[in-house]
């Protein structure tokens, strides 16, 4: 899988985009505050259909702009795909081989891994950054994820609106019905996730960090189901915190509530691990990712990273060059200097200025 074609019309601060990416490595360099971000982002967008930094469609605009526009060819296994997302009129609007398609039907084609600053704060973050890691992990290889979580969250607000307003409680109980197989199909699919990954995960941070550092990650749900009957679980829950509740005007439990913990050496390690560590940690999984999307679905999925080697030290640093090195897929890695960058492989450098993108390749 790679991205054979970029295009993009008034996204972020580019007035017109058009690449032709390397199908390897891409080098996308300049000063702070040029577009390299936003350039991932139009990919990233493109691939997922949500943007990175704002869940404002209209921020994606250019500035004085009222629609724009991502479009791309994506190989896969010998055919090409025709991608593009569009924001008009208040309206996302997915295209597909050139004809208007609904979410469920966009997805297949296009699988990215994203790698920012932000990431490395993962550990030690608030649980809902961690709760968004997770679900776009497994969206990544499983697009249909998106749409349980989408249809939870309107649930979940039609219960919320019903506590505040002090709804009938035979109403609320249908809503809490409907709620429960909606947050069941959560809670399996990201216990099932993690579990596939954790091992992986072990491993990539024993090679980094070394094998004396025992570590571990485990899903720790706000409602803690068994095998069996977990919907009734689910529902017997919501209805004893019915009135409590009722009195804050929001539901406590539930997927929206879950946490991913990390713990090094026995301890948690949000509060016990050290920066440094905290990062390795970060990339490990990111690296797990990758692993499992391409031990599962047997799809090498486009990497994004959005100047990271900046925030990691010189030993972390070689680290992930080096599986990035050995990675068969294509990479687009934003820097200000690309002399920072150790890569081996076949590779194009762009460099990014004031939203346009200089398109002679070294």
């Amino acid at each position: 899988m790679y991205l054979s074609s970029l295009n993009a019309r008034d996204f972020r601060n580019f007035e017109e985009l058009s690449l032709e990416p390397n199908p390897r490595f891409n080098i996308l360099y300049g000063d702070n505050g040029q577009g390299k971000t936003n350039l991932l982002e139009a990919i990233f967008w493109l691939g997922t259909l949500r943007p990175i930094r704002t869940s404002r469609l209209r921020e994606l605009n250019r500035w004085k702009t009222k629609a724009c526009k991502v479009s791309g060819s994506v190989n896969l296994e010998g055919l090409t795909h025709r991608l593009a997302v569009e924001f008009k009129d208040g309206v996302r609007q997915a295209y597909r081989e050139d004809k208007k398609v609904r979410s469920s039907s966009f997805f297949g084609a296009l699988s990215v891994v994203l790698f920012t600053p932000d990431d490395v704060g993962l550990i030690r973050g608030a649980p809902e950054r961690r709760r968004r890691f997770l679900d776009r992990a497994i969206f990544t290889g499983r697009p249909s994820h998106l749409e349980d979580f989408v249809n939870y969250r309107r649930a979940l607000d039609a219960r919320n609106q019903l506590l505040r307003e002090r709804g009938p409680t035979d109403l609320i109980e249908v809503y809490e019905q409907t709620l429960s197989v909606i947050a069941h199909k959560l809670i399996c699919s990201r216990r099932e996730f993690v579990e596939e990954i954790k091992v992986k995960f072990v491993e990539n941070l024993a090679t980094i960090l070394g094998p004396e550092y025992e570590c571990s990650v485990r899903y720790k749900p706000s409602i803690d189901i068994g095998e069996t009957d977990g919907i009734q679980q689910l529902q017997s829950t919501w209805a004893i915190d019915r009135e409590r509740d009722r009195e804050r005007g929001f539901t406590q439990r539930g997927p929206h509530a879950d946490d991913l913990n990390f713990h090094i050496l026995g301890h948690s390690a949000r509060t016990y691990a050290s920066q440094g560590q905290q990062r390795s940690m970060v990339l490990a999984m990111k690296i797990a990712e990758i692993q499992l999307l391409k031990e599962r679905n047997n799809q090498i999925p486009i990497v994004l990273l959005d100047d990271v080697s900046s925030e990691l030290d010189a030993t972390r640093n070689e680290r992930l060059f080096e599986f990035l090195n050995g990675f068969e897929g294509q990479v687009f890695i934003t820097t200000t200097d690309p002399h920072f960058l150790r890569i081996d492989g076949d590779q194009s450098s762009w460099q990014v200025h004031n939203g346009s993108v200089d398109s002679s390749k070294d």
